[in-house]
């Protein structure tokens, strides 16, 4: 298996949140700790995660963990008040709206993946949903708000779920003000490479997570991209580098492995298709410590 010493998992869904998890915060920084990982970031669909982080940070010394926030509707949806409370106390990525980004209300629902353990009450779905675009495919004064207070702080904006229209004017206006941005998740939904790779020319950073290659998510995204092959997520670091690419788990969810072991064999499997050694290490430590801003 892949030598995990200081790998950073820029992107884990711990419990307790709206849906299953198949563990806390605690469980799995002490995983990663054991592991020798450097360091966890947590995601969250309905909180800022900084205070999970903290509290995790007391019980689990020996490893460093982070926190920030998703622009769901839970926290007013793009809303630079809440952003800008949640930088303020530490958190490192500023990520759009999950399933209240009405990109992905359109393709699966309000509040839902299409699955029943990943399906909220009807109250907790919100339609049409948020975008960051106006009629005119012009990026919205908050988004805007939003990406100047991650320069600010020295942040990250991650595209979450929005539509490829606005992640290409987040991705742009990031690039004209000296802001961090990376697309979460590449091949989610209909995400192509192409458009990947069209945005990796502009300075932002790939998201390749172990979550897309899991059965389950080929089998919720069939109709939308069908997940992610492992010769997709290695023919896009061949085309882009492996500097403008991050690897993540994206996991926490009930019916995946644990984040830690999964992500420590989805990164023994990019290195057995072809994927250099050096390479999965440089995207797995170097390229995610430059998002976090630890690298100066």
């Amino acid at each position: 298996m892949f030598d995990m010493t200081g790998v950073i998992d820029s992107h884990v869904h711990a419990g307790p949140e709206l849906f299953l998890r198949s563990g806390d915060a605690v469980d799995f920084a002490r995983a990663a700790r054991d592991k020798g990982m450097a360091a966890m970031v947590f995601k969250c669909h309905h909180e800022p995660t900084v205070t999970k982080a903290y509290f995790a940070q007391k019980q689990v010394p020996g490893i460093q963990l982070f926190g920030g926030i998703a622009m769901n509707g839970f926290v007013g949806g793009i809303n630079p008040l809440a952003v800008g409370a949640a930088l303020e106390q530490g958190a490192k990525i500023v990520w759009g709206p999950t399933m209240h980004a009405a990109h992905h209300v359109e393709h699966v629902g309000a509040g839902t993946y299409g699955v029943p353990n990943l399906k909220l009450p009807p109250h907790l779905g919100l339609r049409p949903g948020i975008k960051a675009i106006d009629d005119d495919g012009k990026l919205l004064p908050e988004m805007r708000e939003v990406i100047a207070l991650a320069k600010r702080y020295d942040a990250t904006i991650a595209t979450a779920h929005f539509g490829d229209a606005e992640v290409r004017q987040i991705a742009t206006v990031c690039a004209e003000e000296g802001v961090r941005c990376v697309l979460t998740h590449v091949f989610f939904l209909d995400q192509q490479a192409t458009f990947c790779e069209e945005m990796a020319a502009l300075g932002a950073y790939l998201e390749i997570s172990t979550a897309a290659a899991n059965p389950l998510e080929r089998f919720m995204f069939r109709c939308h991209g069908d997940g992610m092959r492992l010769d997709q997520a290695r023919d896009l670091i061949a085309k882009v580098g492996r500097d403008r690419v991050v690897l993540s788990s994206d996991l926490g969810q009930d019916y995946n492995p644990p984040p830690v072991p999964a992500f420590e064999a989805f990164l023994s499997q990019l290195v057995s298709v072809g994927v250099p050694e050096a390479d999965v290490r440089h995207m797995a430590t170097v390229t995610p410590r430059r998002i976090l801003g630890l690298e100066r």
